[in-house]
């Protein structure tokens, strides 16, 4: 330590009562008094390059670091309050810093520090300022003073745990740098409604983003303007400003979510209608407009059984009961509806409750599939069916014999054999299945006769090509 090396100045320092190191520009040891060496209880030879940033309380070390690098360029620094680890537990130091510089031109800070636990302990207990201090100095949200002006007068250590910044650096210059350059508009114009009236009972709140002090993207928080200007001990605009970030994640997933909602509700290939509990439709989707055939206007705040077939009014009141005695139940049903025209058309409904986080019901759901051509084509198997099933009745026992051997055999003297007819027989047989079939060969018999099989079993129709040989 080539600038004390002064036997006496030397001496003096080693003797104080109060801690006094001597730290690189690094943060490591290069000399200490007895009194540090009792508060950290480690001997000055075995401290010699220790990284004294490691005893710094995780909470403080970003405001330690901004405090070592700006005294460097001070005449003396300011004085701050650090937790730091000793043999005893967490003490609570009041640390001042002034540079000093050696013979190779490094630069070196003396630090002065003095224990105020114990003080600190009783002015909480006795002392309703120091309490309050306290709780300023340690609270998560970030308290400003800001004069009418804009400057920074006073911020709680807050700031530094949260954004990176030294509140010495940021006293004295406005608050407005801080402030993201996108923000800045925002801040000023609410500095200047504050101005005009925002008391602590209903204070100005705003949104602004604050930048960091590593560059990283900035920070948004939620300010509460207090205005005491005409307050003679504040004389300026008390600003808290709470950490935000997580709310802002969740409201723009939820922003997201809702959207995604949105383009399914709007964009789906099925209806969607949402009805409060009298049933009086809230909102609809184009798909739904369109399948009962109506404008905008004539859906909106219409009930949703006023579109459904008079004829099945009944069973919608039933699934509308249900909801309310089973919310937590989906419900299916098919419904018939009036278009606007008049036309019958189906819809393949499913009715469900939708309910907040706490299970309370917010609104009824319910999807509406376009089942109409569906039904119109099993009304027209049904009725192709029942003529297959006619005309297979009108084939002998023998003709279906022989349209059973057609895909089995090559020829009709193939079929005789097997039977054990003659081939004129055979060709008897044929003949009069073509004339029932209305078909004039082998091939179209056997399609023909398979595809009337299918309709009676149900199965839709598919041709089985067969050439005559």
């Amino acid at each position: 330590m080539d600038q004390l090396a002064d036997a006496t100045t030397t001496d003096l320092l080693a003797e104080l009562p109060d801690c006094v190191l001597v730290l690189d520009g690094s943060g490591r040891v290069r000399w200490g008094n007895k009194a540090a060496e009792r508060l950290f209880g480690r001997s000055l030879q075995d401290t010699i390059g220790f990284p004294a940033l490691e005893l710094v309380h995780p909470d403080d070390l970003q405001l330690v670091l901004r405090s070592l690098a700006s005294v460097q360029r001070k005449e003396i620094g300011t004085l701050i309050e650090v937790r730091a680890q000793t043999p005893f537990g967490w003490r609570l130091l009041e640390v001042v810093g002034t540079p000093i510089v050696s013979p190779t031109a490094t630069v070196d800070v003396l630090f002065c520090m003095r224990d105020l636990t114990d003080r600190r302990r009783f002015e909480v207990a006795h002392n309703k300022e120091a309490t309050f201090r306290a709780v300023v100095q340690n609270s998560p949200d970030v308290t400003i003073l800001v004069s009418r002006s804009g400057f920074v007068e006073s911020v709680s250590g807050a700031l530094h745990r949260v954004l990176g910044h030294d509140p010495e650096a940021v006293e004295g210059h406005p608050l407005v740098s801080l402030v993201a350059e996108e923000d800045q508009p925002t801040f000023l114009a609410s500095l200047e409604e504050a101005s005009r009236g925002a008391t602590a009972s209903k204070p100005l709140r705003v949104r602004i983003r604050l930048t960091h002090y590593n560059g990283g993207d900035p920070v948004p928080f939620e300010f509460a303007f207090v205005n005491l200007i005409d307050d003679e001990t504040v004389g300026g605009f008390v600003i808290s400003a709470h950490d935000i970030s997580a709310q802002v994640v969740a409201e723009r997933e939820r922003h997201q979510s809702e959207q995604r909602f949105r383009r399914v509700f709007d964009q789906g290939p099925f209806g969607i209608v949402l009805t409060d509990f009298k049933h009086e439709i809230s909102d609809f989707n184009e798909a739904f407009r369109r399948f009962v055939g109506q404008p905008a206007e004539a859906v909106t705040g219409s009930t949703f059984s006023s579109f459904v077939h008079p004829d099945d009014r009944e069973k919608a009141r039933t699934v509308d009961l249900e909801l309310v005695e089973h919310p937590a139940v989906s419900h299916q049903i098919e419904l018939r509806f009036v278009s606007s025209n008049q036309e019958e058309v189906v819809g393949a409904v499913t009715a469900l409750v939708i309910q907040d986080e706490n299970g309370e019901p917010l609104h009824c759901l319910r999807i509406v599939e376009d089942i109409t051509r569906r039904k119109t084509l099993e009304r027209e198997l049904v009725g192709y069916a029942a003529t297959a099933s006619k005309l297979l009745a009108r084939l002998t026992a023998r003709e279906t014999e022989i349209l059973e051997l057609v895909e089995e055999t090559a020829s009709t003297s193939q079929m005789a054999e097997r039977l054990t007819l003659s081939v004129r027989t055979v060709e008897s047989h044929l003949a009069s299945v073509y004339r029932k079939l209305g078909v004039h060969n082998k091939s179209a018999a056997w399609d023909e006769f398979t595809r009337l099989r299918r309709a009676v079993a149900g199965v839709p129709n598919a041709g089985v090509g067969r050439s005559d040989p």
